[in-house]
């Protein structure tokens, strides 16, 4: 008889899980707080909060996924209680600043349906939108390498290689490409960068740990560019298999200073600057990057719209964010 009654209420307690996210998943509090890059709060900041919960009892098994809709109170909190799978997502957006996403997850729980720690409290900084400036951007999509061993360059404002490659004019930057091949398992090529003008160069921008949309300095620095860059890739047999190593650097963005004029005394007067989105990448045959162009000859970084005016059916073209 006690077996039975033992029984019984463990079989309740499944149905009752079953059906509810606070016994499947333990109850985690939270709270975010946004501000602005001085640490200064953001009241009335819009917040999507989103966390996985199980779908229950004759919906199916696994979790979805719940979001909830609110705003900050007037110091920039905002706080949710709701039995999660441990992790909570939140998205903060106002005018005037650049939406921001941030997670938190929980690790450790103090009772079996308690998330520890019990309402941490996470900044989420939202950076100002200062200077948007119309550039000329473009995903290239895999371009064809056109020559190798022999200096071939693209110009940012024609979004294309230069003649008689393609339809550009001017050799922003300058691709050396080098290449070995002899199948898909085993090639080589590297390519060297390089560019027109005595002050022209290249920067690399390692994104800081920072959660916004618009992981950039607001404006290009004025010192600190390199003439030249370089990067490689390889595929080998190794064994029964073969193996693919380059210098990718997921992590790395570029920024740049192409189409510098300099007085008599080396001092620049004028220069257009610009930005990569990460490495370029390339295989024995195709490179492709994504680049935005500023023309005006600020400084500014802040994508601000795009002067190519791609159709419909060049969508691949487009970038995305600023």
């Amino acid at each position: 008889m006690k077996f039975i009654k033992i029984f019984l209420i463990v079989a309740l307690l499944i149905v009752v899980a079953a059906n509810s996210s606070v016994f499947i998943f333990p109850i985690a509090k939270i709270t975010m707080r946004a501000v602005d890059s001085d640490g200064n709060p953001i009241d009335n900041a819009a917040v999507t909060a989103s966390y996985d919960y199980p779908k229950g009892f004759g919906v199916g098994w696994g979790t979805s996924t719940k979001f909830v809709d609110a705003k900050t109170d007037k110091d920039g909190f905002y706080t949710i209680t709701k039995g999660a799978a441990g992790r909570c997502n939140f998205r903060v957006s106002k005018e005037g600043y650049y939406d921001t996403s941030k997670s938190y997850i929980f690790k450790e729980k103090t009772l079996l349906f308690v998330w520890s720690p019990w309402n941490p409290v996470m900044e989420i900084k939202l950076k100002r939108i200062i200077n948007p400036t119309p550039m000329y951007a473009k995903n290239t999509t895999p371009l064809k390498i056109p020559l190798v061993e022999n200096p071939v360059g693209y110009d940012f404002e024609k979004g294309d290689w230069v003649a008689p490659y393609g339809k550009g004019i001017i050799s922003d930057i300058v691709f050396t490409f080098n290449v070995r091949f002899v199948k898909n398992d085993d090639w080589d090529v590297s390519y060297k960068l390089t560019f027109t003008n005595e002050k022209d160069g290249i920067q690399e921008y390692i994104n800081p740990n920072d959660y916004g949309v618009y992981r950039w300095p607001y404006e290009a620095p004025e010192d600190g560019y390199r003439k030249e860059f370089s990067a490689f890739a390889a595929n080998y047999r190794e064994g029964w298999g073969s193996k693919h190593k380059s210098s990718f650097n997921k992590e790395r963005k570029f920024i740049f200073r192409v189409r510098t004029q300099t007085d008599e005394k080396g001092n620049i007067i004028k220069a257009n600057y610009g930005k990569l989105s990460g490495d370029p990448q390339f295989d024995y045959g195709y490179i492709k990057f994504t680049y935005y162009f500023n023309p005006t000859g600020s400084r500014s970084l802040e994508f601000g719209g795009n002067l190519f005016k791609f159709s419909r059916e060049e969508w691949e073209y487009k970038v995305s964010g600023p």
